[in-house]
């Protein structure tokens, strides 16, 4: 084990500069140049699902600040010290003012700066010297003196091997969890929006498989086609369905937890932990900060962001606790309905009705009052059930991968000072 080690400014690549992005960039009004914001990081990577352009004349004047493959960001105001690495995705994009960039010219060197970002000592390197006076500000000059471990190539490489191959893992099931969750609003869009099986009949199609748009396989398919109609009603909806409320599916949940009844290892969550346009609820702390009356929630029950709905703050809890009051808790009046409100529930009509509906000005709200008269197309019970059947393997999935990032992050943060300092080195061996 060594203790050297270098400043990040010294070990970046010195050709390039470390600067942070445009200054007040405001939004375009037509085609602009998307930015990278603090919004933007999530764990250890990026988010890009929400994009914020600006003038393509704004952009020109910041060419120092147009991130490069490899490059290093990092977020340097409001929750500072986030770090991930520019992809191929980014190129020709620029950054917020409140994001930093670190050049460099080596990939590997890049992601072992950013694994030192991470070093719990570096973290608060970075709070300590952070400016506090309206929120948290962290300066280019600290940011170049931050210590840079360097224990050796031969640890180097072998520690960067074992903390990538966690990260990838993270990512993957991250990816896949968006994959699940297309999958089943695609099978929602189809059976509930487009009325896709009826349709297809009408259309002439005979085939099960045809008829189920080639979504299961042809026993599967088989099986389904009797549940759907083979012609519209006068309604326009398939024959023998009709036009619900939401509240004939779900009730709010209203049951307040005060302070004092609050165990410490209670799983709290607040907006914040909520990511936009995923059901995948993947963060939570623990709730001894709490100080004001909150609202329980149970694992399966949905939780939908009322204070400016358009956030697209929408999931499913895979954990008892208790949330903001700003959060909405939901569930179905029967079990086997869970995956359908839930998918009904994140879709962008639903969101886009409760931000349409909800009231104020500048932090608009919405409210179970508000939504549960959202119109649903009601279908047959039993075929909510099946769509359950079929959907709520792929929630349980989401749930798995959840806690597995979350049993994969903490063995990394277990791992990351111990790898990085020498102390413990991974090394494949070859069996004769």
């Amino acid at each position: 084990m060594t203790n050297d080690s270098t400043l990040l400014g010294a070990f970046c690549d010195q050709s390039r500069k470390i600067t942070y992005g445009i200054v007040q960039p405001g939004k375009a009004s037509n085609a602009g140049v998307p930015i990278v914001r603090v919004n933007n990081f999530k764990g250890h990577a990026l988010d890009l699902s929400e994009k914020l352009e600006v003038a393509q004349e704004v952009e020109a004047a910041y060419e120092r600040s147009r991130p490069k493959p490899g490059d290093l960001l990092i977020s340097l105001v409001g929750t500072i010290g986030q770090v991930a690495i520019a992809s191929a995705e980014i190129e020709g994009w620029n950054l917020a003012r409140a994001v930093g960039l670190v050049p460099f010219d080596d990939i590997e060197k890049a992601h072992w700066a950013a694994y030192a970002i991470q070093l719990k000592e570096n973290q608060h390197f970075i709070r300590q010297r952070a400016n506090t006076t309206v929120q948290s500000t962290f300066n280019l000059k600290d940011l170049a003196q931050i210590p840079i471990p360097r224990p050796g190539k031969e640890i180097e490489k072998s520690a960067l091997k074992t903390l990538r191959m966690l990260d990838d893992k993270i990512e993957l099931n991250r990816r896949m969890n968006e994959t699940l969750e297309e999958m089943a609003r695609t099978l929602f869009r189809d059976w509930f929006v487009d009325f896709g099986p009826t349709r297809r009949q009408m259309e002439g199609a005979t085939d099960p498989v045809a008829i189920m748009g080639g979504a299961f396989p042809a026993d599967k398919a088989a099986a389904l086609v009797p549940i759907f109609p083979a012609t519209h009603g006068e309604s326009g909806l398939p024959e023998g369905w009709s036009t619900g409320r939401l509240n004939d599916l779900a009730n709010a949940v209203t049951n307040t937890v005060k302070p004092a009844e609050v165990s410490q290892q209670t799983h709290y969550i607040g907006l914040e932990h909520m990511p936009r346009r995923s059901i995948a609820l993947g963060e939570w702390e623990a709730a001894e900060k709490v100080t004001s009356n909150k609202s329980a929630f149970e694992k399966g029950q949905i939780l939908f962001g009322k204070l400016r709905p358009y956030f697209h703050k929408v999931g499913i809890a895979a954990i008892d606790g208790i949330c903001s009051t700003d959060i909405v808790v939901v569930d179905a009046l029967r079990p086997e309905l869970r995956p359908f409100l839930a998918t009904l529930m994140s879709t962008d009509e639903f969101v886009s009705y409760t931000n349409q509906t909800s009231s104020g000005t500048r932090m608009p709200r919405t409210s179970w009052k508000l939504m549960r008269d959202y119109e649903v197309a009601r279908a047959p019970t039993a075929l909510l059930t099946i769509f359950g059947e079929i959907v709520g393997p792929l929630h349980a999935k989401i749930h798995q991968s959840i806690h597995e990032n979350l049993t994969l992050a903490q063995l990394r943060n277990l791992l990351l000072p111990k790898l990085m300092s020498g102390e413990v080195s991974l090394v494949e061996t070859s069996r004769g």
